[in-house]
């Protein structure tokens, strides 16, 4: 696998600085935001009828890391992804386009005795400042919840929740405020075909309308990236993933984010949002009482009694389709590198942790721009990556 260091890129000359998004999730907002700053001229296609409507469309995501003892890709890419996430946060909201979101911090706890000993070494080993990871007791848990939890863990007082739709609301607003080209979105476009003619994509309709087209093309599409033949070798498959909304009280524990095997977030607007199931190849878009009963009992096993009292026929929820890939890392960079093709997917149940970061990265590597990722970690989730492994390796877990 050959990667270009973003040093070394050329950076893309006036003709060539526009660009065709497809894609208005956080990932294409988040990109369509760099670039915009940047000076390029973009085309944002989306089928739904404003941003954040697919997998980025839940009542509240977590943005936190998942730490590991070696420290590992993901465990480093999932904290630079945090810390750069709430960094943007807070820009966004010193230039008065504030997304929803609190970092009220969040409680990832053991299953069980033995994981929360090997977590207490995590914390110890890495020793990374105490407002990005501490370890604490049960007891110190339940005071930071607020309720009675089983076990104790972790501690991320620097992290909470984001409302994803209003996030890519926020960006696309930064990016029309600041772009020096027009930033043009096209909503309610269905995308069914895209061609390379005379050196520009071509996103066309069913029926051949052009909506829109330019030098080069990064499909931000979520699952149905793999719906055009340009990216069908990609290995993402598609996770489906259903969150329950549970009514709650203003101020009612738990006052943070608490995890374990799922995640329920604080009441935001009487509403807590526990989940989320991860099934592979589901194509089911219903939201199913089984899968509520489901997110209960995840719930129930991280706070006791805190899944209870609720009928699964009765809940609200919502269902989204998240694009996954066989190592659980992201799928960031050129698919054909002659036609500036690029792919921005494969985040898996971490959209909110990775978007942000790997977007600055893809807009580094297009301006010939030094990366925010280290080389180890841009090879990581570089596309090419799967032309060393074996067809059917790898695993998708959430």
């Amino acid at each position: 696998m050959t990667i270009v260091p973003a040093r070394h890129a050329a950076a893309a000359d006036e003709t060539r600085r526009h660009v065709l998004i497809l894609g208005a999730g956080i990932a294409g907002c988040s990109l369509a935001e760099r670039l915009a700053a940047r000076g390029w001229q973009i085309d944002l296609i989306d089928a739904a009828d404003g941003p954040g409507a697919g997998a980025s469309g839940n009542h509240a995501g977590v943005l936190r890391p998942l730490p590991s003892l070696d420290d590992n890709r993901m465990s480093r890419l999932t904290r630079a992804g945090t810390l750069y996430g709430w960094q943007t946060i807070e820009r966004l909201r010193r230039e008065g386009f504030a997304p929803r979101a609190e970092a009220c911090g969040v409680l990832h706890l053991a299953r069980d005795a033995a994981q929360e000993s090997k977590m207490k070494k995590v914390a110890d080993t890495l020793a990374l400042p105490p407002e990005q990871l501490r370890y604490v007791s049960a007891s110190e848990a339940a005071a930071i919840a607020g309720c009675a939890v089983r076990n104790g863990g972790w501690w991320f007082a620097g992290s909470g929740w984001v409302q994803p739709p209003s996030l890519c609301r926020a960006l696309l607003a930064s990016a029309g405020a600041h772009a020096r080209a027009p930033l043009r979105t096209h909503f309610g476009a269905h995308v069914e075909r895209i061609d390379f003619a005379t050196g520009r994509w071509q996103a066309c309709t069913a029926d051949g309308r052009l909506i829109a087209a330019a030098p080069t093309l990064i499909l931000a599409a979520g699952t149905g990236i793999t719906q055009f033949p340009a990216a069908a070798r990609l290995p993402i498959v598609s996770a489906r993933g259903q969150v329950s909304l549970l009514p709650a009280a203003p101020d009612s524990p738990p006052r943070v984010v608490v995890c374990c095997g799922g995640y329920v977030s604080p009441a935001i607007d009487g509403l807590r949002c526990a989940g989320a199931t991860f099934a592979v190849d589901d194509p089911d878009p219903s939201v199913r009482p089984t899968d509520h009963a489901e997110n209960l009992r995840t719930l129930d096993k991280m706070l006791p009694g805190a899944g209870t009292g609720f009928d699964p026929a009765q809940l609200g929820g919502r269902v989204g389709f998240r694009p996954a890939s066989p190592d659980r890392l992201p799928i960031v960079g050129a698919i054909d590198h002659a036609r500036r093709l690029f792919a921005l997917s494969g985040f898996g149940a971490r959209g909110l942790v990775w978007s942000m970061l790997v977007a600055e990265h893809l807009t580094c590597v297009l301006e010939g721009e030094p990366s925010p990722l280290t080389q180890d970690l841009a090879e990581a989730i570089d596309p090419e990556r799967f032309a060393l492994r074996p067809p059917g390796a790898g695993r998708i877990d959430a």
